[in-house]
């Protein structure tokens, strides 16, 4: 999110100045890592199910064992995801709501 915020300087400084607020900003930073959290939450439990029905006839002798869909496992590894994915996105939120608008613009 470091980068993304870095890349968008400009942007956010054009938001900055055409009037919004530092509570806009961190709300659109936040929102972005939200929602790429939530995939990489989502997506990385698939995947984790993929790979154990792949490498799980390779670990075991019996051919019929099943690898069920745990929600409780689904929903804490989308907690999870959100939670570490917010958290380390506050504090590029907080440096892209305090750009001053007028250097942000020098760097067009």
């Amino acid at each position: 999110m470091m980068a993304s915020v870095r890349e968008r300087t400009a942007e956010i400084g054009i938001f900055r100045a055409i009037g919004y607020r530092k509570s806009h900003i961190m709300q659109i930073i936040l929102l972005e890592a939200g929602i790429v959290s939530a995939l990489a939450g989502v997506f990385g439990y698939l995947a984790g199910i993929g790979v154990t029905k792949l490498s799980l006839p390779f670990l075991t002798t019996s051919h019929n064992v099943a690898v069920p869909l745990d929600p409780l496992l689904a929903g804490g590894a989308l907690a999870l995801a959100l939670l570490l994915g917010l958290a380390a996105s506050l504090y590029p939120a907080l440096l892209a709501a305090r750009l001053d608008p007028n250097e942000a613009l020098r760097a067009l």
